[in-house]
């Protein structure tokens, strides 16, 4: 099946509610249900890819792909290289955290060159390594030539994204709001079935943004709710009676 963007739904319908509900959700900020996060809502995959590839660096020397040593390679980081192969990549469903090199890279040191202390080193490390502030899972790894006949690879990294304090989000009409804090669902509002919202959002950022089409569409998914029936509307059109789908079954 693979990670795709075609196996994954885009968006979800969240159970919003319009109301002032304590201090933390003035203007754009809104509340977020973090049991309803616990569950899954809103988590979404990130891919980051990182590039590299054998450069020549005179006309007998050049780098190449492979997991540096630390008793001949100069100038290796504090990183972890365990996660990488003898061919100097860490292979697909690898965790990795950060700094972990996820490409290993080396050129040989010329015997001219060597001096002093580095007369020991034979290489000199030029590694890839993973962003301090990341960790996530090598989802695919692309081993391929370029022009020159030199090895050219790219590692793409994944990682899950969970809904936090600061996320930025927006609705399908471009109603932009910022997480100001999260409540477990004993903590949240909730309706006389006993419903409690995903999402609390502040009636003041309605007017300013005017984004008068979510109201709209918050009236009609409400009434379609109540009427225990579904509509197919077209976009950036008015819903009307006869795009009903159904019998309408009012209670």
């Amino acid at each position: 099946m693979g990670i795709y963007v075609t196996n994954y739904r885009l968006r979800m319908n969240a159970i919003v509610a319009i109301a002032c509900y304590s201090r933390y959700n003035q203007e754009y900020s809104v509340i977020m249900n973090q049991s309803s996060i616990d569950r899954g809502f809103f988590r979404s995959l990130f891919f980051r890819s990182y590039r590299d590839e054998e450069k020549k660096m005179g006309t007998l020397v050049k780098e190449e792909f492979g997991r540096p040593n630390r008793e001949n390679t100069m100038g290796m980081r504090h990183g972890s290289y365990d996660k990488l192969d003898d061919d100097g990549l860490a292979p697909p469903g690898t965790r990795v955290s950060g700094e972990d090199a996820i490409i290993g890279k080396t050129s040989p040191i010329p015997q001219d060159d060597a001096q002093g202390q580095a007369s020991r080193y034979s290489k000199r490390d030029h590694s890839t390594s993973l962003r301090h502030s990341e960790s996530g899972m090598v989802d695919q790894v692309l081993l391929t030539t370029n022009a020159d006949g030199l090895r050219f690879v790219k590692v793409r990294m994944r990682s899950v994204r969970i809904p936090q304090i600061g996320d930025k989000f927006s609705s399908r009409h471009g109603q932009k709001e910022t997480v100001g804090m999260t409540y477990t669902q004993e903590d949240m509002s909730w309706t006389i079935e006993g419903i409690t919202p995903d999402i609390i959002v502040n009636p003041h950022a309605i007017p300013s943004r005017m984004t008068i089409g979510q109201l709209i569409e918050f009236v009609v998914l409400r009434v379609l709710r109540v009427l225990h029936t579904r509509l197919l509307c077209p976009r950036n059109t008015c819903p009307q009676d006869s795009q009903l789908c159904g019998k309408p079954q009012a209670r």
